[in-house]
């Protein structure tokens, strides 16, 4: 099942995490806004290829990449600690220019709640981290316990914030983030045109 969850809409797709995506997640993830925020990442691409080898072979455990509808990709989530009907989602970590985290939460939810039949999720972030808190207050969480020094990110420990989520509670926000993700549709492909111009630009400079 867990290589054959996909979602798709809004500008943007949900596939299953593979091997060769470990260089993306190594330069992702290292980036200056995400750094203090998701945890500690792997420094190279073996060791996140290490990593994404001891990930398949765990059960529970679903890790997506995010990337625009002509696969340039732009981030990551994934939904994990699967235990009866109750998970967590995380690993969101997405590019700073393409506004993706709405329409990914939109399209992550859907498989959770209508795909897997669950019927409670759970969010971690860290107190600092305000944009993720406002897009789980938009999506109908609800703020639960504060874990003090929870999590050592960077060798210092680090609080952590717990929001819940209830199949009722997303049927009651969802239209609210289906408009917001209809709204990012066009940005994410304009940026995604831009994107691709450039890079065929990068690659004709490169031949003359």
């Amino acid at each position: 099942m867990r290589h054959s969850l996909t979602a798709k809409g809004y500008g943007i797709a949900l596939r299953p995490v593979r091997l060769d995506d470990a260089q993306f997640i190594v330069w992702l993830r290292n980036l200056d806004f995400a750094k203090g925020r998701v945890g500690d990442s792997a420094s190279d691409v073996l060791s996140q290829e290490m990593w994404l080898n001891s990930y398949f072979e765990r059960e529970g455990d679903y890790y997506f990449v995010i990337e625009t509808l002509r696969e340039v990709p732009v981030g990551t989530y994934s939904i994990y600690n699967l235990k009866d009907t109750r998970a967590e989602i995380g690993r969101m970590v997405i590019r700073p220019d393409v506004p993706a985290a709405v329409p990914a939460t939109l399209l992550l939810l859907d498989l959770f709640y209508e795909k897997m039949g669950l019927t409670e999720v759970e969010a971690i972030t860290v107190p600092d981290n305000a944009g993720v808190q406002s897009l789980l207050r938009k999506g109908g969480w609800v703020k639960g316990e504060v874990e003090h020094a929870g999590r050592k990110i960077g060798g210092v420990s680090t609080d952590l914030l717990h929001f819940l989520q209830t199949a009722d509670r997303w049927s009651r926000a969802r239209n609210r983030v289906v408009i917001a993700s209809e709204r990012a549709e066009p940005m994410i492909k304009r940026w995604e045109q831009a994107y691709l111009q450039n890079l065929d630009f990068e690659r004709l400079a490169t031949e003359t």
